[in-house]
């Protein structure tokens, strides 16, 4: 029973990793977010297209590919109050992250 456990949790993981790109003509392409599973993912190729005919309810050939790169903006420091509130630091420096834009939220009156 711990083995099932086991191998339903690596799946899960690795569905997280994985992002539907295409499906059309009865081919699901995906995309990995992290390229490190790129192994683990062609070894469980079959289980995959498995899972999405479940879904989809028709034969399914699911193609694998490493994430696209999004082309490199060139940005400046962001000009805003907001970067330098006590909270928004924290949150930074905790989970090692960047501030890459900050947009104003209007409220409807």
């Amino acid at each position: 029973m711990c083995a099932v456990a086991d191998e339903t949790m690596a799946m899960r993981t690795l569905f997280r990793e994985l992002e539907l790109t295409s499906l059309k003509e009865g081919v699901a392409t995906l995309h990995l977010r992290d390229p490190s599973y790129g192994s683990v993912a062609g070894s469980r190729r079959e289980q995959i297209a498995e899972i999405f005919q479940r879904i989809v309810g028709a034969p399914i050939r699911v193609e694998l590919g490493l994430p696209q790169a999004a082309p490199e903006q060139e940005r400046g420091p962001i000009d805003d109050p907001v970067v330098d509130d006590p909270v928004v630091r924290q949150a930074k420096d905790l989970f090692g992250g960047t501030i890459v834009s900050v947009e104003v939220e209007r409220g409807t009156d």
